[in-house]
């Protein structure tokens, strides 16, 4: 599991980086990892700069997301592309095959598609209809439908009642799930008290996180063994429960709880603006703000908190972008991204596996932007708490 393997280089050789006329031409880059075929480009050869996805022609994609060992990929139509890792059905083509470019998820027919998340050997989608569908690995019941069998399709995920989805974020081996109402729902692995509900008892249908009664909730992030959500209207509170061993929290402590934790920090370093995006990685959280600042707490061991040192936190530092602003953030087991406002892409952390995209595999404390094509702009970034590969979508 990539928790395990950010720690260990990879043998596979490197790619040279793309320059040529028919990159600007394509619309999504990949880089990092793939053993798998998780970068889509026809072939398991790990990738130091960007490379193309190999996209069926005339695709247009909205969103990207990256698991252990598979990518997923949301059309502007609506539908859903998958590659790499398959030994659960994680690509959710009713098959077991890795493929090393992408193929489509077999949503139902009807069903369009708003959302996609990638958890470790298991993928979600939230649809139009505010459902959620779910498919891949079930050993903990991250598929939420009153199984814990795997499933090489997509099945609906059980919501209580007439339930309505607004969001979704995929953990290790758990889901949450932010209801029309602000409230949150979880299900799946519960070892480490990630569901929220004052036990340690996986479940295979959604079960009410235990935030307080009347509250709101903004953003939902699955980190891989914990979660956070902010607090709707406030400048940067949040709940967090399950590990903590890393500081995941951002409160100063290291002990987990089985009920979710308040956590409020008097707004410092970005001035007064408002969380804009919080995202969970394996053991460290990058918070970023509607001016552009971020902020990241947690593991440190390779500088995935990009503050210019290797030293873990357990409080909020700021993240040295330099004057750059970010747009979008990202983070994977052991690495973090940023999205600038001029289009370009940040990664730092760890680069064992060539997930800095800018032909080294030297670790950075810092920020540095990852090497795409000249006049290439990116709109998206993507990763997972989970991957040891991100991409990043063109603009326009």
């Amino acid at each position: 599991m990539a928790a395990t393997a950010a720690g260990t280089a990879s043998s596979h050789a490197r790619t040279s980086p793309v320059r040529d006329v028919r990159a600007v031409s394509r619309p999504v880059l990949a880089w990092g990892h793939n053993d798998f075929g998780q970068l889509g480009n026809g072939t398991t050869t790990d990738a130091s700069t960007p490379v193309r996805v190999r996209l069926p022609g005339g695709t247009t994609l909205r969103q990207v997301r990256a698991g252990c060992g598979h990518t997923l990929a949301l059309t502007s139509s609506g539908h859903v592309l998958a590659w790499g890792l398959n030994s659960d059905g994680q690509l959710g083509n009713d098959s077991t095959a890795n493929s090393e470019t992408p193929v489509r998820v077999r949503i139902p027919g009807g069903t369009k598609v708003t959302a996609v998340r990638a958890g470790c050997e298991f993928s979600l989608a939230l649809t139009s209809g505010r459902k959620v569908l779910a498919w891949g690995s079930d050993s903990y019941g991250q598929l939420g439908n009153g199984s814990t069998t795997d499933s090489h399709l997509p099945v609906p995920v059980h919501l209580p009642g007439a339930t309505r989805v607004t969001a979704i974020s995929a953990g290790g081996a758990f889901a949450l799930a932010r209801t029309a109402r602000r409230r949150v729902l979880a299900w799946g692995q519960n070892t480490s008290a990630e569901l929220g509900n004052d036990s340690t008892t996986s479940s295979d249908v959604p079960l009410r996180v235990d935030l307080p009664v009347g509250l709101k909730v903004g953003i939902v992030s699955a980190g891989y063994n914990f979660a956070l959500a902010s607090v709707a209207g406030r400048r940067f509170a949040y709940y967090a429960w399950g590990a903590n061993n890393l500081g995941q929290y951002g409160d100063g402590s290291t002990s987990g709880m089985a009920t979710p934790v308040g956590v409020v920090h008097a707004v410092h370093g970005p001035g007064h603006v408002h969380l804009a995006s919080l995202f969970a990685g394996c053991g460290h959280v990058l918070a970023l703000f509607s001016d552009g600042a971020m902020l990241a707490w947690g593991a440190n061991k390779y500088g995935q908190l990009g503050n210019g040192t290797t030293t873990s936190s357990y409080a909020p530092v700021l993240v040295k972008l330099g004057s750059a602003r970010a747009t979008a953030a990202s983070a994977s087991c052991a690495d973090s991204y940023a999205l600038t406002r001029d289009g370009h892409v940040l990664a730092w952390g760890y680069d064992g596996e060539s997930q800095l995209g800018n032909g080294s595999s030297t670790d950075s404390d810092r920020p540095a932007r990852v090497s795409l094509p000249s006049g290439w702009r990116a709109s998206a970034v993507g990763s997972g708490p989970q991957a040891n590969h991100a991409l990043a979508i063109r603009k326009g």
